[in-house]
């Protein structure tokens, strides 16, 4: 993506300082480490989320199609953030945006802002707008993506979540699923992005003179550990939670809740009745969401619904 210099960004810059020390850094070993930790957890979280869906969970081969989605989506935008952050913070890029500065006549000794440089500001504040309205953003953006390639494009196999036989799902559906979605999430990520240029100065602001401030006087990796893992751990799971429910199947939804609500004891039926039930409204749920021609187009998809099993 090319840098553009906005007006709250081509003005009260500094050199760069000549040392490192108390800067926070994105690519050491300890934020590594403290990167793959947080992404194992924020995936567990999916894991114990699936064994709350009752009492019809989605497949092992399906749960795994749709997180799939999600960590190849989290996996971009990570490296997004974080070459991002890197290139903003630059030595190099900082000396060409005061070499702009100074031939604007908008010297760079207006502010001394030892913060205004620090990656952890920079990747606090990515983070906050990708968890909050960064998700809503997403699911607008996927409903659109979604509806030009399936009413205007007429591609096939997208309807999200759907991959066919639920215990062998199709590798051409969920390619093309992950296509749409890793679109519309970059989509969104160039929105987010546009959104923090235009309000960069005084949303890096807050970030490094409120929200972080007291972070100053501790240790790097207290920063790191605070910045990089603690705070995002709660939002990404939220957050994957969040866009797991839009970009899954709604059928499994739709008919635990119809189960739950037409079967208040459903734990005391036995479990062939229990299946049998099952079968019932999963077949009675997916004429309901299908309807007309579309039930016809997309029935091959949704044929092995009824044979799930409660005990998986």
């Amino acid at each position: 993506m090319p840098f553009s210099i906005s007006p709250f960004t081509s003005h009260k810059l500094k050199p760069p300082p000549q040392d490192d020390d108390g800067k926070c850094e994105l690519i050491g070993t300890f934020s590594l480490l403290t990167q793959a930790l947080l992404g194992f957890i924020c995936l567990s979280s999916l894991i114990v989320k699936r064994f709350y869906e009752y009492p019809i969970r989605r497949t092992w081969p399906v749960w795994s199609f749709d997180v799939s989605k999600q960590l190849i989506g989290a996996l971009g935008v990570h490296v997004f953030n974080v070459i991002l952050s890197v290139i903003k913070t630059a030595p190099g890029l900082m000396v060409l945006m005061l070499k702009y500065n100074n031939e604007n006549g908008d010297g760079g000794d207006e502010i001394d802002d030892p913060d205004k440089d620090d990656p952890c500001d920079w990747y606090f504040l990515n983070i906050v707008f990708d968890c909050t309205i960064g998700v809503y953003i997403l699911y607008l953006v996927f409903k659109g993506v979604n509806y030009i390639c399936k009413r205007m494009l007429h591609i096939t196999q997208i309807e999200s979540g759907e991959y066919g036989d639920v215990n062998n799902p199709s590798w051409r559906a969920f390619s093309k699923q992950l296509a749409i979605y890793f679109t519309s999430l970059m989509i969104t990520k160039f929105i987010l992005y546009g959104l923090v240029e235009i309000f960069e100065r005084e949303l890096l602001w807050i970030t490094s003179h409120i929200l972080l401030r007291w972070l100053d006087e501790y240790p790097d990796e207290v920063e790191i550990f605070i910045v990089m893992f603690t705070i995002p751990i709660i939002m990404n799971c939220l957050q994957l939670i969040l866009i797991d429910n839009f970009i899954r199947n709604q059928v499994w939804f739709e008919s635990n809740k119809l189960i739950r609500f037409k079967y208040p004891n459903f734990d005391e039926e036995t479990a062939s009745t229990r299946q049998r039930e099952i079968d019932e409204i999963l077949n009675t749920e997916r004429e309901e969401l299908d309807g007309g021609n579309d039930h016809h187009r997309r029935s091959g998809n949704h044929k092995h619904y009824g044979s799930t099993s409660v005990n998986e």
